[in-house]
């Protein structure tokens, strides 16, 4: 890959696209949606998520955050191997004409194109509210964030469906608590040595011990408590979603994959030597088994396989070839 190319894909943060390539397909293809929608909103849901990311990774080197943070010091906006200028008129014009495509689209293509269009407004205001400056400063920042994400999941939903039964509900308020433990819980882990307004988590007593060798020692405090809650009740919608869409082959996926994550959960909220790379990848992997979940309890065994395929094989293969890692060096 050229290294220009590979500079801009780190910016746009391209290896997490399986978060929202997920999060839209997965409501979208519960309802009616033809081969050519499919592929065309899943092509979209690329392009948005590179420039909707990019947006975050311009505003936080732009308002001199990343400067401050030694473990952003290799990105192309901090290194200088992309300047600002250029990174503000590219990714600003695209955010404004990607905006501009959906909307078009939602008028046209979507089954209830009132609620879609309100969907997207709140996927777009939510989402430039955390970009633009609450995600560092504003110790409720988190909530703009899971309420971006779940007005994404709920265009998805209205772009194929009329009306919001109950597993749309469920799965939506399911979305918001997978994304609140994302960013409130792991993103501030990952972030503690930078000592962020925002950071909830040190107001419930989390912080690294350092030892005379200069080594870190997470201690989570009562944000334990905090991450337990969410996680939690996220993991009740889940086995909602289950007991509404009932098989035996998906209570057996919901065990599984139930198991799997509060074994992570476990693994993230105890007092722990802290190693960003390991925090990274210890997110990475509760991530993935959480945005998984509910995907072989509200769509068919088929297309649940080809999604989760996807998800999985891009999002190893592009860690490898933008951070030469199995997760993201961000």
């Amino acid at each position: 890959m050229k290294r220009h190319v590979k500079e801009w894909l780190q910016v746009g943060r391209a290896q997490t696209w399986p978060a929202t390539f997920l999060l839209v397909m997965t409501p979208l293809l519960t309802g009616n949606c033809s081969f050519l929608q499919i592929v065309i909103i899943g092509a979209l849901t690329w392009l948005i998520h590179v420039t909707s990311f990019g947006h975050n990774s311009l505003l936080d080197a732009a308002m001199m955050y990343d400067q401050r943070d030694p473990s952003k010091k290799h990105h192309p906006l901090i290194s200088g191997a992309i300047k600002l200028h250029q990174a503000h008129n590219i990714i600003h014009w695209s955010l404004a004409l990607l905006s501009i495509a959906c909307a078009l689209l939602t008028f046209f293509w979507a089954l209830n194109p009132t609620v879609a269009l309100i969907c997207l407004i709140g996927w777009i205001s939510f989402g430039h509210a955390y970009n633009d400056g609450l995600s560092k400063e504003s110790l409720l920042g988190f909530l703009a964030i899971s309420l971006c994400m779940t007005a994404m999941g709920g265009w998805g939903w209205f772009l194929s469906n009329h009306n919001l039964n109950s597993a749309g509900i469920i799965y939506l308020v399911y979305v918001f608590f997978c994304i609140l433990y994302q960013i409130s819980y792991s993103g501030f882990v990952k972030e503690m040595q930078v000592h962020e307004k925002s950071n909830i988590l040190t107001k419930m007593g989390a912080h690294l011990d350092v030892d005379w060798k200069g080594e870190k020692t997470f201690v989570p405090g009562k944000a334990h408590i905090y991450a337990c809650l969410i996680k939690g009740t996220g993991i009740i919608f889940g086995i909602m979603l289950c007991w509404l869409n009932y098989s035996v082959e998906r209570l057996v996926i919901t065990v599984i994959l139930t198991v799997l994550i509060i074994t992570m959960l476990y693994c993230t909220t105890i007092t722990r030597k802290y190693e960003r790379g390991k925090e990274l990848f210890r997110m990475s992997i509760m991530e993935i088994l959480t945005i998984y979940l509910p995907i072989p309890l509200m769509l068919g065994a088929v297309d649940a396989t080809i999604l989760m395929s996807i998800g999985i094989l891009y999002f190893f293969l592009i860690n490898l070839v933008l951070w030469g890692k199995p997760y993201p060096r961000v």
